[in-house]
């Protein structure tokens, strides 16, 4: 039960660390486009993006799946600029009649935003069985992701029930994200 608690915990900050806010940005921009009737679709992605995610840690612990830092510290900023601009450019959810490619999309993204916490998710699970506090950590990135997912769903309809238009939710959502990522990018892409 120790177990279950600590890593599951250790899931839910590492989606909800104020100072780790990757994730953050990447689950609120893609969820900017999103209503409470698209739900079930939004989870379904979340959820591929969390596999995705979960893989790329296995395969880091494992010693199979081995990147440059430098490049995965770059990679996730871009990851979250180009659902930004999918987001900004084509005013439209993800989530599609032929979804197949961004279902790859979402494992992809999944993978590099993983990548980015290999090396401490390796350090935390040193020594031990990794199978079951992977399975706890990912139920915890799974919970937080959720409740973020439901927050913003919940504020993009208290601002359509206010009045304010998807267009123009999605416009400034999207350029607030896209300014926070411009200096994340330009010092990441000087240490390539």
């Amino acid at each position: 039960m120790d177990d279950f608690l600590f890593y599951t915990k250790l899931g839910l900050y590492h989606i909800l660390d104020p100072k780790a806010y990757d994730h953050l940005l990447f689950l609120v921009v893609l969820t900017l486009p999103y209503f409470y009737k698209q739900m079930r679709q939004l989870l379904v992605l979340v959820t591929v993006f969390t596999l995705g995610h979960t893989a790329s840690l296995w395969a880091a612990s494992a010693g199979i799946l081995n990147i440059s830092a430098s490049w995965i510290e770059f990679l996730i900023p871009t990851t979250i600029l180009l659902t930004a601009l999918h987001v900004l450019y084509w005013n439209s959810s993800i989530v599609t009649k032929s979804s197949a490619p961004f279902m790859l999309l979402a494992v992809f993204f999944g993978v590099i935003h993983g990548l980015g916490f290999s090396n401490y998710f390796s350090m935390v699970f040193a020594g031990n069985g990794i199978s079951l506090p992977l399975f706890y950590f990912t139920l915890g990135i799974e919970a937080a992701q959720i409740l973020v997912v439901i927050a913003v769903v919940f504020l993009n309809t208290v601002l359509s029930h206010l009045g304010v238009s998807k267009r123009d939710r999605l416009l400034v959502g999207s350029s607030i994200i896209i300014g926070i990522l411009g200096p994340i990018l330009i010092s990441s892409s000087s240490s390539l």
